[in-house]
């Protein structure tokens, strides 16, 4: 009798310790099922990339971009793989490179059509529409009919991608700006304002200072060709404002530079020196000699 209670009492005992065993295995924390380190740091190394890029940087930015790629060729992850190939596009494109970003956003897309990512795919395809538009290949005496040709088809690609895109506030963004630039070169001003507006209020809202910066820049370039100069330059107001904000002396300078361009296409030929002897000074700051000496060659002319 006493040995039936010892053994009752020892699978009592040890039936005790199982449930609180499992209890303690349930209440771990888990493992996750999948792991992001490498690629968020890829994106990390973008959106440093894209301030670069922004502030007149190439070098700056061939170098995070470049880590960046690194980082997602080691992931094996498509969608970082295109991402990265957009930012480097952007970064050519920036620079002038038109074929060469083209090269990269083409990339993008059938590295994202092959692992079937809409949204990349929409978006490598708002990036190719951005690379089509006649301003981006500094080609003055293309035909005018070209340029509209062009605009008219840019204008379509975006339309149809806008709807992949509704995830993504940056993406959808630029989406915005692109739209606002092809109906620009159409002389839609209108439609052009109301398309720049919305990339404004994304990238406002989200503290991206210098994307805000310089969707202002457009929206003043919009104005200014539709000469309504007063507009035009209070929207590089804005534009200087953001860039004050973040310290983005190339885009200070730019701003510099338009409200130069606005006031002497307005007839205010002393406030256009004033506007460009400022920008002048900021570029040399900046040890921006390039664009110094641009803002030089107008003030010397």
């Amino acid at each position: 009798m006493i040995c039936n209670n010892r053994i009752r009492k020892t699978r009592l005992i040890l039936a005790l310790l199982a449930s609180l065993l499992v209890v303690s295995c349930s209440s771990a924390p888990k493992r996750p099922p999948e792991v992001f380190a490498n690629r968020n740091a890829a994106i990390a190394q973008m959106e440093l990339a894209h301030k670069a890029v922004m502030k007149h940087e190439p070098d700056v930015a061939r170098q995070f971009l470049a880590e960046a790629w690194r980082l997602a060729v080691s992931t094996d992850d498509a969608e970082t793989r295109a991402r990265v190939l957009l930012a480097t596009g952007n970064a050519w494109y920036s620079e002038g490179s038109v074929d060469h970003a083209a090269q990269m956003w083409e990339q993008a897309k059938s590295e994202a059509a092959a692992a079937d990512l809409v949204t990349m795919v929409a978006a490598a395809n708002v990036y190719i529409a951005r690379g089509n538009l006649a301003e981006g290949h500094y080609q003055k005496d293309m035909e005018e009919s070209e340029r509209k040709r062009r605009a008219e088809e840019s204008r379509s690609t975006v339309l149809t991608a806008q709807n992949a895109l509704k995830e993504n506030p940056l993406y959808t963004a630029f989406a915005w700006r692109v739209l606002a630039l092809a109906e620009k070169e159409l002389g839609n001003t209108e439609a052009a304002i109301a398309a720049i507006d919305e990339s404004i209020d994304i990238h406002g809202s989200g503290q991206y200072l210098e994307d805000a910066a310089y969707d202002w820049y457009i929206k003043a370039s919009i104005l200014s060709k539709a000469e309504q100069y007063p507009a035009a330059v209070d929207a590089l107001n804005q534009a200087l404002g953001y860039d004050r904000r973040a310290e983005n002396s190339a885009g200070i300078g730019r701003d510099w530079m338009a409200i130069g361009a606005v006031r002497e296409k307005s007839g205010d030929a002393d406030g256009a020196r004033a506007a460009r002897t400022r920008a002048r000074d900021i570029f040399r700051a900046a040890f921006l000699a390039v664009q110094a000496q641009e803002a030089e060659t107008l003030l010397t002319r």
